[in-house]
């Protein structure tokens, strides 16, 4: 479990927080906002109705699993959940590429192959014995995604 959360932190570290972005629209959560844009009160929304969403929208035909045409709450956190995994195996998998001598951690110089990270190091590095862990990077994202919610 710690793992998991560790390297959800990595994924949305090393892409950039793209399923964040793509939940939250405008400041709302993702449920409130579906709410709003559900006008007929159904529980699902057609195109037209998701437009205001634009995650939900833009990806409107990959959300709708069962092809009916409207996609519901539940489809779109599943939806959400896939991209969070396929995120996360995509962090991993540069983490581990970034990792050259495979120790578990990165120096400043493997870090260089993770751009955001590499800028980051020194504030990452929060033991400041000159390596990252994923636990460092998580703790850091963490910190930084609670300081903007203030």
């Amino acid at each position: 479990m710690k793992k998991t959360v560790l390297l959800a932190a990595l994924g949305a570290a090393i892409t950039f927080g793209a399923a964040s972005a793509f939940a939250d629209h405008h400041g709302e959560k993702l449920g409130d906002a579906f709410k709003k844009a559900d006008t007929d009160n159904d529980g699902s929304l057609t195109k037209d109705e998701a437009k205001p969403l634009k995650g939900v929208s833009k990806h409107f035909d990959a959300i709708d699993f069962d092809k009916s045409g409207t996609v519901t709450m539940d489809e779109i956190t599943s939806h959400l959940s896939s991209m969070q995994k396929a995120m996360l195996a995509k962090g991993e998998a540069r983490f581990k590429a970034a990792d050259k001598d495979s120790d578990g951690t990165l120096d400043k110089e493997e870090a260089k192959a993770l751009p955001r990270v590499s800028k980051n190091f020194d504030a990452i590095d929060t033991d400041k014995d000159g390596t990252v862990s994923l636990e460092e990077i998580a703790a850091y994202m963490k910190s930084k995604k609670q300081d903007k919610k203030k």
